[in-house]
C-alpha cells in the first residue's frame, strides 16, 4: 500500500514513522531491547576500531628506524612551517613508547586520551614525508623496510601516510584535538609534496574546519586553565599560543592556495581571525617559563619568527582576492596602485634577518638558525615577487602599467628562485618551494613577449636565460618532483613560441657571467642579480580609469606597445588573429599551475607547413597546448598564434 500511495519503504517518511508506532513493543520490552542493542553495538564498533586501530599501529617502523626519520623530519622540514613542536613532539612520542601493549588488546584507543590516540597519525606524516627526502646515501639503511618487490621509498611513504590517514578517520569527529589538526596539516603537506595539489586543497580545507571546530579561529573559545596553580596556568597559556601558530598556518596556506590555484580558501576573512601568537623563545619547560616576546637584539630569531613575517607577506593576497571579483576591467584602477605600493611598503620593512640585500647575518652560524636562513631570505623576496605578480597578472593584456610590473616581478622571481634551487641540496628538489611561482612566471613573461614583443627589448635576453635555467632546474628535479616533470613539456613549448615571436635564437648566452643552476651555491651574490635590481628600475606610469598608460622614458622602458603580435617576419594587431575579433580583451586571466594540475594542460608537437622562420628553416614542427583549456584561455591564443 505504501508503494501505491508513491511512499518510499525506507527513509523518513510518514509510512515509516507510521510503521515504527505499529510494531513498536511495550514499554518494558522497548526499554529491555534498547538496552541489549546498545550494548551489542557499542561492543561490536568498539571492537571492530580496537582491531583496525592495532592493525595500523603495527604497520609503524621499528623504533630504530622512526627515530632516524623522525630527526631527518625535524632537521630539514619542519622548520618551513614550525607545525611540530619539538619539545611537546618528543615528550607524546616517549608517553606513546610508554604505553602497555596490552592496552591495545584490551581497551584500545578508548583506554588512550584524545590526544595521544591520534599521535600515531603524526607519526606516520613525519615519518613519511622524512622518506621523500630520504638522501641517496641512506637508501640502504633504510631498505628492509620494502615490503614488495620493486617497491619505491615513495611508495612506501604512501603507504605511511595513508595510514596515518587512516587513524585519523577512524574517531571521526567526536574526537578532535590539536594532534588531530597537526597530523591533518602533515597530510596536506605530504599531498603537495607527491604533486597531489588537490586533495592538498581539500585536505586543508578539512584541517581548518576541524581547528574551528576546536575554537582555534576565535580569541574568546580559547581553552581554560585545569586548576588555578601557576603551572597548570602557564601551560594553558602555551597552549594557546600553539593554537594560534596552528591556525596562522593554516590561514597561510589557505589565501597562498587559493592565489595559486585560482580556487576559493575555506576561511572568511570578514569574520575576523585569531590574534597572532607571539614571538617568543622555545620554552625548554611550559609549566615553569612565562611567554616573553623575543628580543631581536639578543635572542635568535626561530621558525615561528619566520612564520609570522611569512603571515605578513602573505597579507595583500587577501585584498588580491578581493580585487579579483572586479574582474580584468575594475572601475577603478587606484585600488590596484594603493594596493601596489602597499605591497612595496611591507617589502622595504622586510626584517634585517630576512633581507637579500644587507641582511643581518649575526645568527647564521648559529645551529639552529643556519639551516634555513639563506634559503628563507629568497623564499621571502619570491613571495614578494608573487604578490606582484598575482596583483596584475589579471590586468596585462590591457594595461601596459601592469605589463611592466608583472615582468619586473616575474623576472625578480626567477632570480629567487634560481638561487634558492643553489641553496638547497637534492634531497629538497621535491620541495613545492622550488616549483612555486617559477611556472607562472614563465608562462606570463613569454605571454607578454609574445603578444607584445615590441615593449621591454633591454630585458629580453634575460627572460630567455631565465627560460633556459628553469627548463634546466626542472629537468634536474624531475626525479624527485612530479610536477616538475609534468610541466617540461609545456615550458619547451612556451619556449618554442616565444623563440619564434622574438625572431632570433634563444640560445643563452655563452658568455653568461650568471653560474648555471646546476652548480653548488654561491658565496656571493651572482652576477644576475644585477639584472634583477635592473629590472626593479621600472618606469612610473600613469593611469586613467580605462588603463590607458603614459610611461615615462627615465629609466629604460620604451613607451606604451600597441599591442602587436609578430607571425614569422610579420606584424599583426591582435584585431587580425582569428582567436580574438576584439583584440585582447577577451583574454581571462591565466592561472598557469592551476591549469597544469586542474586542466590536465599539456604540449605537443604538431608538423607545419609555414614560410622561413629564423632558426627553423622551412617546415617545421609547432607547439600545440592541450587539455581543458577553454574558450577565451591564454592556450587558446597561444595555440592560434602561427607563422604565415
Amino acid at each position: 500500500m505504501a508503494a501505491t500511495w508513491g511512499y518510499g519503504q525506507t527513509g523518513a517518511s510518514t509510512i515509516s514513522f507510521l510503521k515504527k508506532i505499529e510494531m513498536a513493543p511495550s514499554t518494558e520490552d522497548q526499554a529491555s531491547l534498547s538496552s541489549l542493542s546498545s550494548t551489542h553495538g557499542s561492543r561490536a564498533d568498539s571492537f571492530a576500531i580496537r582491531e583496525k586501530y592495532k592493525g595500523l599501529i603495527r604497520q609503524l617502523p621499528a623504533k630504530v628506524f622512526s627515530d632516524k626519520l623522525v630527526d631527518m623530519f625535524m632537521r630539514e622540514f619542519n622548520w618551513q612551517y614550525y607545525f611540530v613542536d619539538p619539545d611537546i613532539f618528543y615528550a607524546q612520542l616517549q608517553e606513546w613508547n610508554n604505553l602497555p601493549f596490552s592496552i591495545f588488546s584490551t581497551e584500545g584507543p578508548q583506554g588512550i586520551s584524545q590526544d595521544l590516540r591520534v599521535f600515531p597519525a603524526v607519526l606516520f606524516q613525519m615519518i613519511a614525508t622524512a622518506l621523500l627526502i630520504l638522501p641517496d646515501e641512506e637508501e640502504e639503511e633504510f631498505a628492509m623496510l620494502k615490503y614488495a618487490a620493486n617497491m619505491t621509498f615513495e611508495d612506501l611513504a604512501c603507504d605511511y601516510s595513508a595510514s596515518g590517514e587512516d587513524i585519523v578517520m577512524l574517531f571521526g569527529k567526536k574526537g578532535l584535538s590539536v594532534t588531530t589538526v597537526q597530523a591533518e596539516f602533515l597530510r596536506a603537506s605530504f599531498l603537495k609534496f607527491t604533486a597531489n595539489v588537490t586533495e592538498s586543497w581539500h585536505m586543508v580545507g578539512i584541517a581548518i574546519r576541524d581547528a574551528q571546530e576546536l575554537g582555534m579561529h576565535r580569541d574568546s573559545l580559547d581553552p581554560k586553565p585545569a586548576d588555578t596553580s601557576v603551572e597548570r596556568a602557564l601551560e594553558n597559556q602555551w597552549l594557546i599560543e600553539r593554537r594560534r601558530k596552528l591556525y596562522m598556518v593554516l590561514a597561510i596556506w589557505d589565501i597562498n592556495m587559493c592565489l595559486i590555484l585560482g580556487r576559493p580558501g575555506t576561511i572568511d576573512w570578514r569574520h575576523g581571525s585569531p590574534s597572532l601568537p607571539i614571538d617568543a623563545p622555545e620554552p625548554t619547560d611550559r609549566s615553569k617559563t612565562p611567554i616573553v616576546l623575543r628580543n631581536p637584539e639578543k635572542d635568535p630569531p626561530t621558525p615561528l619568527t619566520r612564520s609570522l613575517w611569512l603571515h605578513q607577506l602573505s597579507s595583500p593576497l587577501r585584498d588580491i582576492q578581493d580585487l579579483e571579483q572586479d574582474g580584468p576591467y575594475p572601475k577603478d584602477f587606484s585600488k590596484i596602485d594603493k594596493l601596489h605600493q602597499k605591497i612595496m611598503s611591507l617589502h622595504d620593512s622586510t626584517p634585517g634577518i630576512f633581507r637579500v640585500e644587507n641582511p643581518d647575518t649575526r645568527w647564521d652560524e648559529d645551529p639552529n638558525v643556519a639551516p634555513w636562513i639563506q634559503v628563507s631570505r629568497y623564499y621571502f623576496n619570491l613571495l614578494h615577487g608573487f604578490s606582484l605578480m598575482a596583483l596584475h597578472r589579471s590586468y596585462v593584456f590591457h594595461r601596459k602599467k601592469s605589463r611592466v610590473e608583472a615582468l619586473q616581478a616575474s623576472l625578480s622571481m626567477l632570480e629567487m628562485q634560481r638561487l634558492m634551487f643553489e641553496g638547497l641540496s637534492a634531497t629538497s628538489w621535491r620541495n613545492f618551494m622550488l616549483f612555486f611561482g617559477t611556472f607562472d612566471a614563465i608562462v606570463l613573461i613569454a605571454s607578454i613577449y609574445i603578444l607584445f614583443p615590441h615593449d621591454h627589448p633591454e630585458h629580453k635576453q634575460l627572460a630567455v636565460q631565465h627560460i633556459h635555467w628553469a627548463i634546466e632546474r626542472f629537468a634536474t628535479m624531475q626525479a624527485r618532483s612530479p610536477l616538475a616533470k609534468s610541466a617540461q613539456g609545456v615550458l619547451r613549448a612556451i619556449l618554442g613560441k616565444f623563440t619564434r615571436a622574438l625572431s632570433n635564437s634563444a640560445s643563452p648566452a655563452k658568455d653568461s657571467e650568471t653560474p648555471s643552476s646546476t652548480r653548488g651555491p654561491s658565496e656571493t651574490t651572482p652576477a644576475s642579480v644585477v639584472g634583477r635590481r635592473e629590472i626593479s628600475q621600472a618606469s612610473s606610469l600613469t593611469t586613467d580609469e580605462y588603463g590607458k598608460d603614459s610611461a615615462s622614458n627615465g629609466h629604460g622602458f620604451e613607451s606604451a606597445s600597441t599591442g602587436l603580435a609578430m607571425t614569422g617576419e610579420t606584424w599583426l594587431s591582435p584585431s587580425e588573429w582569428a582567436f580574438a575579433p576584439d583584440g585582447l580583451s577577451n583574454i581571462m586571466p591565466t592561472f598557469a599551475t592551476s591549469d597544469l594540475i586542474f586542466n590536465d594542460l599539456t604540449a605537443v608537437q604538431d608538423r607545419m607547413d609555414m614560410m622561413e622562420v629564423p632558426g627553423m628553416g622551412v617546415g617545421g614542427l609547432d607547439w600545440q597546448f592541450g587539455g581543458d583549456i577553454g574558450e577565451g584561455t591564454l592556450w587558446q591564443v597561444l595555440n592560434q598564434f602561427q607563422p604565415r
